[in-house]
């Protein structure tokens, strides 16, 4: 096998310009087919993307013979059931994250993929863009010293649509599987997992403060690492401004991030002072650079560093700062 021919699910905004494209751009990948919930979706993306061919339903997309694996970019709560479906045909998953929407879910997916010696991927495209590969590098050759801790910060306003008509689906817990931590908050946990490895140890509170949605908007705990690394977060969805930093202490350095902010620099503080790194542009499909390392492995010759596993270890982080587990 020369190309991996896709199938997506799902024709929401995240497939207009961060993820869709980018299977027609990699190298050894092309988007062949598309499915919505509603057929007029998939026939509009289809015809506006170049997609040769549109469904009315998944099963048709999925048992299609020229579909070699699937992206699944619907909201969590059709996660579960479209990755079983996928898995029990024999073909690779490619899911949105989170993966389910409770951690519990999520590990039932995991298990059913590896029962059927499915590959399934998760979709924390962060772990191949290059403003976090650069970051890992300096972590990983020690020129800072070991890593002592680590802080995750993030706030953010109430936006306007989630003050209506009980807000969006990423404030809908029965949708999302929790709020705005669940959607956002995410890629922080997932970071560290990846930077500093798996999170062994969690514990925290959620709340829900100024009772404009049902999900909770504030989210405080800490944590700790297999290599015992303690850490700290907290993130509010109520306040002034939208903002994040995660700061890494290390023996002889702070280093410090935007999570969502993929192309603000990094800043380094030590003894001698504080020093700003700036970082390469964003590619214009921020999913590309992941995609790539997914179509990479399917042709054996590379590897993706977001697998099932590792977005079910955040999933399970996830549950924990919110006490659900």
């Amino acid at each position: 096998m020369q190309q991996i021919r896709w199938g997506m699910i799902g024709c929401g905004s995240v497939t207009e310009v961060k993820s869709g494209p980018a299977f027609q751009k990699a190298d050894g990948s092309t988007l062949v087919a598309v499915t919505s919930r509603t057929p007029q979706k998939a026939r509009d993306y289809a015809m506006r993307h170049g997609i040769p061919k549109w469904y009315d339903n998944a099963q048709d997309l999925i048992d299609d013979e020229e579909v070699d694996a699937v992206y699944i970019a619907t909201h969590p709560d059709s996660h579960c059931a479209y990755t079983l479906m996928v898995a029990a045909s024999g073909k690779p998953v490619y899911c949105e994250k989170p993966l389910g929407i409770s951690s519990r879910q999520s590990k039932g997916m995991v298990d059913f993929c590896n029962q059927r010696g499915v590959p399934f991927f998760s979709a924390y495209y962060r772990r191949a863009l290059p403003k976090y590969l650069m970051i890992k590098r300096m972590i990983d050759s020690k020129q800072y010293g070991d890593v002592r801790a680590v802080h995750v910060f993030m706030q953010q306003t109430i936006k306007e649509e989630d003050k209506q008509n009980g807000g969006t689906w990423r404030v809908r817990p029965e949708v999302s599987g929790g709020g705005k931590f669940h959607d956002v908050g995410s890629h922080a946990l997932d970071l560290i997992d990846w930077m500093l490895g798996p999170i062994s140890e969690a514990c925290g509170e959620a709340m829900n403060q100024s009772k404009v949605y049902k999900a909770d908007d504030v989210v405080y705990g800490h944590f700790k690492t297999e290599q015992g690394i303690p850490g700290t977060g907290l993130w509010c969805f109520n306040t002034f401004k939208d903002e994040d930093v995660t700061h890494i202490y290390l023996e002889k350095a702070r280093i410090s991030y935007s999570v969502l902010d993929i192309a603000q620099p990094i800043t380094i503080a030590t003894l001698e002072g504080v020093q700003t790194i700036a970082v390469p542009d964003p590619p214009q499909h921020v999913a590309q650079p992941l995609i790539q390392t997914i179509v990479d492995q399917l042709l054996g010759r590379g590897t993706c560093p977001s697998t099932g596993e590792s977005g079910m270890r955040t999933d399970f982080v996830l549950d924990r700062l919110i006490g659900r587990v």
